[in-house]
C-alpha cells in the first residue's frame, strides 16, 4: 500500500514538472476570479498535464484597454489567453493567432451569425466569444402592478411611466449610464438603432445621410428631454454601471438600464429591491418592427508569441471555458450570457432561476457596434459628443455634427 501512495507522488509530481504552463487574462473582479478558479481547478483534473493560472488585468473603465496596448507594443509573452472585448477585435487582430483551421473544433457554426461576425476578420476567425453581455430594461414590477401599468414596449410608454410613478412615489424615473465612457456609447447606438438609424453600413459611414441624421437628432433629443423632464437626475451624467444599480437595488428608482450581469445581485438577500424586479428588452420605437440589442461581451484570443504547446494547451482550455457546461455556470452565477442558444435549454438553468430563460430574447436580435480597426476613435468621437450634448455644452445639432466630421477625419 505504501508503495502504491508512494508511485503516486512520483507520478503526480512528474507530471505537474512537466506540464505546460499557460496562463489567461481576466480582470480583478471578485465574483468572475472565484468561478473562474473553480472551472480551472475541474479543467486541470481532466488535464493534469496542464497547468492554468490566472493572470489578473486592472478592471476600470479603460485601465483595460491601456494594458492590451502595452501587450501590443512590447511583445509580451504573456498572457498565453487574452480576453478582450468583442469590438477589440478588429484592432488587435494583426497581434492574435488565426484560429481558422479550429473552427470545427470549436464548433463555431452554432454560433449566432452577428457574434461569429464579431470575431471575423477578413475571413481569418481571430478569437472564440467568450460570452455575451446586452443592455436590458430593469424595471419595478410591483410599482407597475400598484399604479396599473403594463411593462412598456417603447420609449414614449417608458417616459408616461416613469414620469408618474416616479413623482408619486418620490423616486428616480430612469437611471442609465450617461458618463463619459464606453457605455454611453453603447446606449446611444441602443437607441439609434431603436430608431431605425445607422452610423455604418458595412465599412462606410452613413450617419452623415439625411434619414441617419434625422433618426441621430431623435435620439440625442429623447435623452436630453428625459434628463430636462427630471425622470432622469441631471446626475446620470456621471452614471456609470455601479452607481445605476446602487440607485435602482436600493429602491430609489422606477426604470435603469443596465447589463445582465446586474440581475443576481439585484435579487440578493440584502437587496430592497429582491423579487420586485422585473427585465425586459430594451423599448423600440414607431420606427422599428422589434427590439433590439447591441452586442457586448468577450472573446477568448491566443497569443502568437506563445509556444506551440502552450498554443495547443491554450485551446483545450478555451474549447473547455467555452463547452455549454462552463457557459451555464457563468449564466448561473454571473448572469453573462451564452454564445450559444442551445445553453438555455440546459435543464439546470431553469431549476436554478427560470428567470434567467428570459435573457434568451436579448440574444434573438443582436446588432454590431461599429466594426473598425479603429473603433476606440469611433466611440470617443460619438461618447464625446453626446455627453456634451446631455450636459449643455453644446447643442444637438452641433453635437452631431462634430461627431460626424471627426469620424470622416478618422477614416482618411
Amino acid at each position: 500500500m505504501k508503495k502504491k501512495f508512494f508511485i503516486f507522488i512520483i507520478t503526480s509530481l512528474f507530471i505537474n514538472l512537466f506540464a505546460v504552463q499557460i496562463n489567461i487574462a481576466v480582470e480583478s473582479i471578485e465574483d468572475q476570479i472565484q468561478l473562474l478558479t473553480s472551472q480551472i481547478e475541474n479543467f486541470e483534473k481532466q488535464n493534469p498535464d496542464i497547468d492554468v493560472e490566472i493572470y489578473s488585468i486592472p478592471s476600470y473603465p479603460g485601465s483595460t484597454y491601456k494594458f492590451y496596448g502595452t501587450f501590443v507594443v512590447t511583445n509580451a509573452k504573456e498572457p498565453t489567453i487574452l480576453s478582450l472585448d468583442m469590438e477589440w477585435i478588429n484592432e488587435f487582430s494583426p497581434f492574435l493567432v488565426n484560429l481558422n483551421q479550429d473552427s470545427e473544433y470549436f464548433d463555431v457554426n452554432n454560433l449566432d451569425p452577428q457574434i461569429l461576425e464579431m470575431v471575423t476578420i477578413n475571413g481569418e476567425l481571430k478569437a472564440i466569444p467568450y460570452y455575451v453581455e446586452t443592455g436590458v430594461l430593469y424595471y419595478r414590477k410591483d410599482l407597475l402592478e400598484k399604479y396599473g401599468y403594463d411593462v412598456p414596449t417603447t420609449w414614449n410608454e417608458l417616459i408616461t411611466i416613469a414620469k408618474d410613478i416616479s413623482q408619486k412615489e418620490g423616486i428616480e424615473g430612469f437611471v442609465w449610464p450617461g458618463a463619459r465612457y464606453e457605455e454611453l456609447t453603447t446606449f446611444f447606438l441602443e437607441i439609434l438603432y431603436s430608431h431605425g438609424g445607422k452610423i455604418f453600413e458595412g465599412d462606410h459611414l452613413v450617419l452623415e445621410q439625411a434619414e441617419n441624421k434625422e433618426k441621430a437628432l431623435l435620439s440625442l433629443n429623447l435623452l436630453n428631454n428625459i434628463i430636462s423632464e427630471e425622470i432622469s437626475p441631471k446626475g446620470v451624467t456621471t452614471y456609470r454601471e455601479e452607481e445605476c444599480r446602487n440607485i435602482f437595488q436600493s429602491g430609489d428608482a422606477v426604470f435603469m438600464r443596465n447589463l445582465t450581469y446586474a440581475w443576481h445581485l439585484l435579487n440578493s438577500e440584502d437587496s430592497a429591491v429582491n423579487g420586485k424586479v422585473g427585465i425586459a428588452p430594451i423599448p423600440k420605437t414607431e420606427f422599428t418592427n422589434q427590439h433590439v440589442s447591441v452586442l457586448e461581451g468577450k472573446a477568448l484570443a491566443i497569443n502568437p508569441n506563445s509556444s506551440d504547446e502552450e498554443r495547443e494547451a491554450a485551446k483545450k482550455f478555451i474549447k473547455y471555458l467555452t463547452s455549454n457546461e462552463s457557459q451555464t455556470q457563468r449564466l448561473i452565477q454571473l448572469n453573462f450570457l451564452p454564445t450559444n442558444l442551445e445553453v438555455f435549454n440546459e435543464p439546470t438553468i431553469s431549476e436554478v432561476d427560470p428567470n434567467l430563460l428570459n435573457f434568451r430574447s436579448s440574444l434573438e436580435n443582436l446588432v454590431l457596434k461599429p466594426k473598425s480597426p479603429i473603433y476606440t476613435e469611433i466611440s470617443f468621437a460619438i461618447q464625446n459628443n453626446v455627453y456634451d450634448a446631455l450636459t449643455g455644452r453644446i447643442s444637438v445639432e452641433r453635437a452631431l455634427n462634430n461627431m460626424i466630421s471627426e469620424i470622416e477625419f478618422l477614416l482618411r
